[in-house]
């Protein structure tokens, strides 16, 4: 499947993360060997100033995986990793931890 094809299928409401290399035992974000090109709404995809060079190339989809990210609210504090993006308004928020899903596209 072709990477335009996957997005018409995704909600703009949807958080994704368009990601160029293989799929590891790590998250994305802490793997040397991957590339996020992009990360956020599908809908802002449009906007976004970097999105050109991949969405004109097409690449094939070489992986989906809907990705979910625990995160300690007081991770500074208690020296955890941080969430991939520490800035966003927490969509769930449980006592101590806050839940993010992701659609992780692998490209290559």
């Amino acid at each position: 499947m072709r990477l335009s094809e996957q997005l018409k299928v995704i909600a703009t409401t949807d958080r994704i993360r368009i990601i160029q290399g293989e799929h590891g035992n790590r998250e994305p974000q802490f793997d040397p060997n991957v590339k996020i090109l992009y990360c956020g709404y599908m809908g802002s995809l449009e906007y976004a100033e970097n999105k050109t060079e991949f969405l004109a190339r097409d690449p094939e989809v070489a992986r989906m995986v809907a990705h979910m990210e625990v995160r300690h609210k007081e991770f500074r504090e208690r020296g955890l990793f941080p969430p991939y993006e520490p800035e966003i308004t927490r969509m769930y928020e449980f006592k101590d931890l806050t839940v993010f899903l992701y659609y992780d596209i692998y490209i290559q």
